[in-house]
């Protein structure tokens, strides 16, 4: 047990080092881990398992198996293709939404651009809607693993809320149509490109990691407060920073933060 304690402490310090080196505020290795857990956590129960039984008869091979299926599992955590998730089934057509709220274990969000607001899942995932929300989770039988959501969005606005997850969310939209994002207490990776913005959007994040990398027209404006945490903020292109009626708001607080904003769409 204390060489699969051992393994397990220089996994983690290879793990904090490998993120410093690599890329300190880079999402994707942290959503990776988180994804890779759901799927492989049974390995780990196979492990004491089989120590166990060591513990009983003695048989070395048995306490170098034990370690065998540990290390193994730890390597999985790191590169198995966490995106690897199945289709999204049929589609669900919903009217009447303002807020789309996203909550429990880890989805991959991907928005599309169509005439209905349609939703599409693989399993192990939940949609329901409770007045103008529409609230997509994970179940109580399958709360973590990979998953896969695909909404179309008509041309209206909406919000998006995020909570108790790790979640990767990708849009390519020909204008903006969100007005605000919410995240608290989760892992979020967000990736938009905007060829118009024709509403301001808001971003509210607190105790949580996030990314976010938006490409927008040249020429809007971003405004960034910061109460607490971690910041790295990457502008490129022609965008102005400006507190007065931004097109883009961020209000951050209590965690880790990378803002990228391209300009010039």
């Amino acid at each position: 047990m204390k060489i699969i304690f051992g393994i397990f402490l220089i996994f983690l310090g290879v793990l904090l080092l490998t993120t410093i080196f690599l890329d300190l505020f880079s999402l994707s290795f942290f959503t990776r881990i988180f994804h890779n857990l759901g799927l492989f956590w049974p390995m780990m129960l196979i492990t004491f398992g089989i120590y166990f039984i060591y513990l009983s008869v003695k048989k070395k091979w048995l306490y170098f198996l034990s370690v065998g299926v540990f290390s193994a599992f730890l390597i999985l955590l790191l590169v198995w293709p966490y995106e690897s998730v199945s289709a999204p089934g049929k589609y669900q057509v919903f009217t009447g939404v303002n807020r789309i709220l996203f909550k429990s274990g880890g989805f991959t969000v991907r928005f599309i651009e169509g005439e209905k607001f349609r939703v599409s899942t693989s399993s192990g995932i939940e949609v329901s809607k409770a007045g103008s929300n529409l609230i997509v989770k994970g179940s109580l039988w399958k709360r973590f693993g990979p998953k896969m959501v695909e909404v179309e969005l008509p041309r209206d606005t909406f919000e998006l809320s995020f909570e108790e997850g790790a979640f990767t969310v990708k849009g390519e939209f020909e204008e903006n149509r969100f007005t605000r994002v919410e995240t608290k207490d989760s892992v979020l990776n967000i990736r938009f490109s905007f060829q118009k913005m024709n509403v301001p959007l808001y971003f509210e994040a607190e105790d949580c990691v996030l990314e976010v990398l938006l490409r927008v027209p040249g020429g809007i404006s971003y405004f960034i407060d910061k109460k607490d945490g971690l910041l790295l903020k990457t502008i490129e292109g022609n965008i102005i920073e400006s507190d007065l009626n931004p097109d883009l708001f961020f209000n951050l607080k209590g965690g880790v933060f990378h803002i990228h904003l391209e300009g010039g769409i």
